[in-house]
């Protein structure tokens, strides 16, 4: 199907937004898909998003996080006065992402640069166990 440019002007002026604008702008933070995929794979307090990301500042991590709880993707419990005992949680909107995901890792496999990185077998066993982890039918 070629997409109309006229057609998708007429939408654009129709509904003044565009879904897909709007969700590539709020996952294109930079930090965002990391801490999402680090949720999906079980990972739930702050200083576990910051492993093997020496970039990732307290501020930038917090400053992610809250955007993601004011977009309805994770929500916090605080267990006791400790913040370290702080844990993060995909809401159900968060959890619906685990599709989108899935589709990015069979990209990432299908188009496997010369074929080399991952063996038939391997790529096999990652869609198994992704499958697996994000929860896909």
């Amino acid at each position: 199907m070629v997409l109309n440019p006229e057609k998708l002007t007429y939408y654009e002026r129709k509904y003044e937004r565009n879904p897909l604008e709007d969700i590539t702008k709020f996952l294109s933070n930079k930090w965002t898909l990391h801490i999402l995929r680090d949720l999906f794979l079980g990972k739930s307090h702050f200083n576990e998003f910051k492993v093997n990301r020496p970039s990732l500042d307290n501020k930038a991590l917090s400053r992610c996080l809250k955007t993601m709880q004011d977009n309805d993707l994770i929500y916090k419990i605080n267990d006791g006065d400790d913040p370290k005992n702080t844990q993060y949680f995909l809401t159900k909107k968060g959890q619906s992402l685990n599709k989108v995901f899935y589709e990015l890792l069979l990209f990432a496999l299908d188009n496997d640069v010369d074929n080399e990185y991952y063996s038939d077998y391997a790529k096999k066993e990652l869609k198994e166990m992704y499958k697996e982890i994000l929860k896909i039918k």
